[in-house]
């Protein structure tokens, strides 16, 4: 953490998902006079098994799920006030909690999505920064980049984007897709380091038990990877236990997954540096990699079927190659998504394989572990750059998926 004047930005999908994270990285900054700011996409109104816990009941009303939002806003001021960031600088949006996937790929625009726990299609919070908005992608992204112009980061903390909760990738493909876009317009924001942290990996972090003297590891398959570098942040025993203290102020949380929240305070955090990724190349194409299946992944049964996806143009057509650890099945689909970064906000999201009847002008062919697509070069066009992303699904389940990622299409020209 440098010590010149720092504008630390941390964007989180659910409340405590930024002290896990980043609490104490937050402290540390504080005690060096950084301005710490704070972004909750959702206010952690859609945890079922926590709402029955909180009301002891199977059956908790729509009504009552908003109010476990309003108390889960009030655990983060109390917590944030913990590492020393001031009520002013958090921010809550009011998104809906177990929805950000489905608004990064499905509900782009058009009709709003609606939360399966409060049944709300718009930011229903008071407290919001801004009420009313649909749940739509488009709208977040737009609050995001209005946020991110306010506060002018210059280190920008978000989710990482291997972390296999939907929300969190949705968090960071959302975040990481604003800072494009910011980008885009002033090449300055192309200097803002962005860090991932990771909450959601199998079989991580370990032991899950309270060990503050214990260094916080990355997980081998990720550290091995060798895409992007990993950074360790030192903390005090101090700086530790404001973060410790920050945890248990959630106090929805704490009774159902104390011991996983207490492992989390240890004396080093670690981030990827997202803003040093880079695709493997070939000519013309660029491969995005997945991290090895390690043991303790295939042991709980959390194996990502997806291995890599490489992105190229020729003869006039874009297309993609997508490998897998093992052969296709018959009951699988192939979700491929694309957000061209050039102002415009085009976004598409297809079902390229195990659609009946199949895409127009998108041809894909299936061989053993491996999967080609390809389609016309106009629809990207002279974009330079492009977030594009793969996942799998079976039985309508997602079984991977390989991260969405800010691609130099225009290399590929």
């Amino acid at each position: 953490m440098p010590r010149e004047p720092q504008r630390i930005l941390v964007v989180a999908p659910h409340p405590d998902d930024e002290a896990l994270g980043a609490g104490g990285t937050m402290a540390k900054a504080h005690e060096l006079g950084h301005e710490v700011s704070v972004i909750l996409l959702t206010s952690g109104d859609g945890f079922v098994q926590d709402a029955a816990r909180y009301y002891l009941s199977l059956e908790v009303t729509a009504d009552e799920y908003l109010h476990m939002g309003y108390e889960r806003q009030l655990e983060t001021e109390r917590a944030l006030a913990e590492v020393g960031v001031p009520k002013e600088r958090i921010y809550f949006l009011g998104f809906p909690d177990g929805g950000l996937d489905s608004l990064w790929l499905t509900h782009w625009s058009g009709q709003p999505w609606q939360s399966t726990t409060t049944g709300k299609h718009a930011v229903p919070y008071l407290t919001a920064y801004r009420p009313d908005v649909p749940y739509l992608g488009s709208a977040l992204v737009s609050l995001l980049k209005d946020i991110y112009a306010a506060v002018r980061p210059t280190h920008l903390i978000l989710p990482s984007a291997f972390d296999t909760h939907p929300d969190h990738w949705g968090t960071n493909a959302f975040g990481t897709l604003a800072w494009a876009e910011m980008a885009h317009r002033d090449p300055r924001w192309e200097q803002v380091p962005r860090w991932g942290y990771l909450v959601h990996w199998p079989a991580w972090p370990l032991p899950i038990a309270y060990r503050p003297t214990m260094p916080q590891e990355a997980p081998e398959p990720l550290l091995n990877l060798g895409e992007e570098p990993w950074h360790t942040e030192a903390l005090s025993p101090e700086q530790v236990e404001q973060k410790r203290l920050a945890l248990m102020q959630y106090e929805s949380q704490v009774e159902l997954i104390k011991p996983y929240m207490l492992a989390f305070s240890r004396r080093t955090e670690m981030f990827a540096v997202e803003s040093e990724w880079n695709a493997g190349r070939a000519a013309r194409a660029l491969a995005v990699a997945n991290p090895s299946v390690d043991w303790l992944s295939r042991s709980v049964g959390k194996g990502n079927p997806l291995e890599s996806v490489v992105w190229g143009r020729r003869d006039g057509r874009d297309w993609a190659r997508v490998t897998m650890t093992k052969r296709w099945g018959p009951d699988w689909s192939l979700e491929a998504g694309f957000h061209l970064v050039d102002g415009s906000g085009r976004q598409c999201h297809w079902v390229v394989a195990g659609q009946d009847p199949p895409l127009p002008n998108i041809s894909v062919r299936v061989e053993g572990r491996t999967l080609e697509m390809s389609w016309p070069a106009e629809w990207i066009g002279t974009a330079a750059h492009v977030m594009a992303g793969v996942q799998v699904r079976a039985r309508g389940r997602i079984e991977g998926k390989v991260p969405f990622r800010i691609i130099p299409w225009g290399d590929l020209m």
